[in-house]
């Protein structure tokens, strides 16, 4: 019942789930850097500067 240490995969296989892994952040990291243009884009006033309030 106990977990044992996990074997290595082959690196063609860690390679291959590294390029999945990267792809899927930098399209997570693409969402969310558009987002604000996208959702500024759609609302209604448009014509008005996008700003920031702190």
């Amino acid at each position: 019942m106990g977990l044992g240490i996990p074997r290595r995969p082959d690196k063609a296989t860690a390679y291959k789930q590294l390029k999945e892994h990267v792809a899927t952040m930098a399209v997570f990291c693409l969402i969310v850097r558009a987002a604000p243009y996208v959702l500024h884009y759609f609302s209604e006033d448009r014509y008005e500067e996008l700003r920031l309030e702190l």
